[in-house]
């Protein structure tokens, strides 16, 4: 039974189409950086584009982003049923626990796995492209491609699946796993950011890091062009610790998953029941409103009040909506820790200039509203079907743009709101900021003709600064102050002391 149901679940997603769009989005983009000078993922310099370094660095890179992908497969098997209304048929079968559960997440990390096939096979085909310089293409061996994949992807693919299977598994959501894998990701560029730079953190971060960059950097870290191009990374010390430490990880996330499932329907808890008494108190206190006669419709008039009512109805579930605050949080605390960490370089401390300051940010936050975008663009516009009344709302006597302009006016509300969130407007004159300055005693710290966006950054730069930097004054950490400006399209900086 258990083959059955894994052999099933392959089939299943094998033939959805969101298989063959990733599968073709990762091809894509592993071509073009194989086969284009203009994108470089783990080729460059002397190292040559099927090396089997530059093949380990583009599958590392890789798997940090694909784990959306195994979250889409993974939390599928635990969400499908229960959103089809086919749950119930399921659980009053013969079937057993392990084998519907363990079964349906082997058949989704093996589709997952086969989808992350599409990584070297590009790099494969792209190194045989005729207008690519010779000069630049090694041999090609099977190991190349076999040891990084079996090392690094592999191990990857399984623990981002047990843990966001888990996640799934305990919330039954597939927003809450999503928002999991954003925390996810975030948590491991600040723990990158903290330990890649400095020297005494080098041998923790080869050990922690759930990718094993870390432990390929500190095994590679000294070879020349031609051993990067010849060699692949030895299977030994920190690194055959590192993978094993993980794949524990993810054996232990699956175990949890699978102790926590359950065949039985969930009963509503403690606080779920004292909600709805007090809904059917709030109902019961109303009279019902009674007229002698219904006034005339207006059908001219009732598609532009609709639009209003569902626009607000529309911006409410969104900026009501925990994952939105979760991820401004996340989105801040991003920024803020990589400011923190970014006052030291191997160890010396560095001021943090204007220019390094903006490409820190501009790679920490503005990522930020480009996943709520896509996050709530999709929730938005599938949750009427969802929630299974999308067959009402076609019916009603509205236009459609009525129903679908409130969406977008919807995510550009909760575009802006994340940005304005973060705005901090700097006047022309210079200006003290006191929370620093009293932290230092020092002058006026920021000054500036005009706000950071001037400078070709979002709006959220500035507050992200402002906070790191009195983040980073209450850790006693250098006293160096940023300095904001612009000066004909130019950013300045100075360090005051």
């Amino acid at each position: 039974m258990f083959a059955s149901i894994a052999a099933f679940e392959f089939r299943y997603q094998l033939r959805n189409p969101v298989f063959w769009f990733v599968s073709i989005l990762f091809f894509l983009l592993t071509f073009g950086a194989v086969a284009s000078e203009n994108v470089q993922i783990g080729s460059g310099g002397n190292v040559n584009v099927n090396s089997p370094g530059a093949i380990s660095l583009t599958m590392m890179v890789l798997t940090i982003f694909f784990m959306f992908v195994t979250t889409a497969f993974v939390a599928n098997v635990i969400v499908r049923d229960d959103d089809s209304g086919f749950g119930p048929m399921v659980r009053s079968t013969r079937v057993s626990k392990f084998d519907y559960l363990i079964g349906r997440f082997t058949g989704a990390f093996g589709i997952s796995a086969f989808s992350f096939l599409s990584v070297p096979l590009a790099i494969l085909i792209g190194s045989t492209m005729p207008w690519i310089d010779p000069e630049t293409v090694g041999p090609t061996r099977f190991s190349y491609y076999a040891v990084p994949y079996l090392v690094f992807a592999l191990p990857g693919i399984f623990l981002t699946s047990a843990l966001f299977f888990a996640v799934a598994t305990m919330t039954r959501s597939m927003m809450a796993s999503y928002v999991a894998v954003v925390a996810f990701l975030i948590l491991y560029l600040v723990f990158s950011a903290a330990t890649e730079f400095d020297p005494e953190l080098m041998l923790l971060g080869a050990w922690l890091d759930p990718f094993g960059g870390g432990a390929y950097e500190m095994l590679t870290r000294y070879w020349t062009a031609a051993e990067r191009n010849s060699l692949t990374v030895p299977l030994e010390g920190v690194l055959i610790g590192n993978r094993a430490l993980w794949i524990l990880v993810g054996l232990a996330a699956l175990a949890f998953a699978y102790g926590r499932f359950t065949f039985a329907e969930r009963a509503s808890s403690k606080r779920q029941l004292q909600k709805q008494e007090r809904e059917a108190a709030a109902l019961a206190d109303e009279s019902p409103l009674r007229v002698d006669t219904l006034p005339a419709p207006s059908i001219a008039g009732l598609a532009s009040s609709r639009l209003v009512v569902r626009t607000r109805h529309e911006m409410r579930q969104v900026f009501l909506s925990p994952a939105f605050f979760i991820l401004i949080a996340f989105g801040l605390f991003n920024s803020i820790a990589a400011l923190s960490f970014s006052t030291s370089l191997y160890g010396t401390p560095a001021f943090p200039r204007t220019f390094a300051v903006l490409q820190l940010l501009q790679g920490t936050f503005t990522i930020i509203p480009l996943v709520i975008a896509i996050f709530y663009g999709g929730e938005l516009v599938w949750r009427d079907r969802d929630v299974r009344i999308n067959e009402i709302v076609d019916a009603s006597a509205v236009p459609n743009w009525a129903f679908m302009l409130p969406k977008t006016l919807a995510v550009v509300g909760v575009l802006l709101a994340s940005l304005a969130i973060s705005v901090v407007q700097l006047s022309h004159s210079p200006t003290s900021l006191p929370i620093i300055s009293a932290r230092l005693g020092s002058a006026p710290c920021f000054s500036s003709s005009s706000t950071i966006a001037s400078c070709g950054l979002s709006a959220s730069a500035p507050s992200a600064a402002f906070f790191g930097a009195a983040f980073a004054s209450a850790l006693s950490l250098p006293a160096s102050f940023l300095c904001f400006g612009s000066l004909n399209g130019a950013a300045l900086s100075s360090r005051t002391t």
